[in-house]
């Protein structure tokens, strides 16, 4: 640490080199948080937290949407006094390795719930998924199983528009690229219904999936481009301005240029998984697709290689990504830029979450539950921001587990004396920890990453 601070300093790295070193070593050691910035225990009273949404302006403000249908806003800079900390709390707090001796059912502080929609409420089935409209944090959408998706007045707290889909909704998303404000729907129907929220209509269907819609995608870049991953294995790519709107269908047999035709819009065997696919995720520039599917594979597509259909670069993630969820699953890529390699986050049946490199599918990190409630799979995640390599995911059991990184600090006991030079030695330790925290951060509130 100190040579790369010397470094920086000196200008022989850049603070992006310097960010980016940094940050790459938070996801060797990441830890569930146990005393400070958590969750209160049992949040959601048992329920699935079925989807979590933060808002990218300043990171702040956190939905949950719950399969009980209540939603709750959380404020993650302002937390509430639980209990008073002790000395042995204290002690264990400076070093990681003591870190399954802690209460993880009694948090000292937690995140301020600042707003609760009660359960049946507005909702009367469960929320499928929740997300903050891109652009500032004066609305939001959620879509239900009570075949609704609602477009929400956050200082209001309360629904100004509803459509009513007719069919269970298992995932929304928004186009935020632009102002077009169209919201996809992935529902029981073998179509995907496009919401306009200018018109609050439904501006037109997309046709092609052979039963249920699981999830969709917009592209990051492009706002006519979507994915979408069915119940029927299948991953279409759209292009929503066209009448023929299906640009190409993924298939997991077209390993290279040559061994497919680059027409597979009329065959009937083309599959993108053996299962139904219920997780997708786009990178930051739209070239690589990652899907996910109940035949226990992640699947790493290159999109722009070659004009035809797109390539299965057959990266093996290994034998423990399980999945048999029958619905839409999180799985979720770290911010491009933070790290040298970029980290594919996937929750597994056994209440783990796996973070496996892209490049390669090697498996860097387990993170395994701890607490008295450990075993409930985790159905929803979100990161907390560039360079902060943190993590919030909810679970089946109605809990919002906290990851984050954790500086391994010297015993002061083994340094000072303690009663002489005890509060020096903590204002030395905490103004180096600091400096260091700060310089990672400095490339993103500087504008730079």
């Amino acid at each position: 640490m100190q040579s790369l601070l010397l470094d920086r300093t000196l200008g022989n790295i850049t603070p992006l080199q310097f960010a980016a070193t940094i940050t790459e070593s938070y996801y060797l050691q990441l830890y569930q948080s146990a005393k400070h910035s958590v969750f209160p225990s049992n949040c959601h009273q048992n329920a699935s937290v079925n989807s979590l949404s933060l808002e990218s302006s300043d990171y702040r403000f956190l939905l949950s949407g719950c399969a009980d249908s209540s939603i709750k806003l959380w404020d993650l800079r302002q937390e509430e006094t639980q209990r008073e900390e002790n000395e042995i709390d204290a002690q264990k707090f400076d070093h990681p390795s003591l870190y399954d001796s802690f209460d993880y059912d009694n948090p000292i502080s937690t995140f301020a719930n600042i707003a609760t929609i009660p359960r049946k409420s507005h909702h009367s089935f469960g929320i499928s998924t929740i997300q903050w409209w891109p652009h500032d944090t004066g609305m939001f959408v959620s879509s239900s199983f009570d075949h609704t998706v609602k477009i929400w007045d956050t200082n209001e707290l309360s629904p100004v528009h509803s459509f009513n889909l007719d069919s269970r909704v298992y995932s929304i998303d928004i186009s935020g690229k632009d102002d077009s404000g169209l919201v996809a729907t992935g529902s029981d129907q073998p179509f995907i219904r496009l919401l306009d929220l200018r018109s609050t209509s439904s501006s037109h269907t997309l046709q092609g999936h052979k039963g249920k819609t699981l999830v969709v995608k917009w592209h990051p870049i492009n706002s006519n481009m979507l994915a979408s991953g069915g119940y029927d294995g299948e991953v279409k790519i759209w292009d929503i301005r066209r009448s023929n709107s299906c640009l190409a269908r993924l298939d997991m047999l077209r390993t290279n240029i040559q061994n497919t035709s680059s027409d597979n819009l009329t065959k009937s065997s083309v599959k993108a998984h053996s299962g139904p696919v219920n997780g997708l995720v786009w990178d930051e520039s739209g070239t690589i697709l990652y899907t996910a599917g109940n035949d226990d594979k992640v699947r790493v597509w290159d999109m722009i290689s070659s004009l035809a259909p797109p390539i299965n670069k057959l990266i093996n993630f290994g034998p423990l990504t399980r999945n048999k969820y029958p619905q839409t699953i999180p799985i979720l890529l770290n911010p491009k830029g933070e790290s040298e390699l970029q980290y594919l986050l996937f929750p597994s049946e056994s209440s783990e979450v796996f973070v496996f490199r892209t490049i390669d599918g090697k498996m860097e990190t387990r993170l395994s539950r701890k607490g008295s409630k450990n075993i409930g799979r985790t159905c929803s995640m979100v990161n907390a921001g560039p360079f902060s390599a943190t993590y919030y995911c909810g679970t089946m059991d109605g809990e919002i587990i906290s990851w984050a990184p954790k500086w391994n600090k010297p015993d002061l006991n083994e340094i000072v004396d303690k009663s002489n030079d005890f509060d020096l030695a903590t204002e030395i330790l905490r103004k180096q920890e600091f400096a260091a925290k700060g310089h990672a951060l400095m490339v993103y509130d500087s504008g730079l990453g």
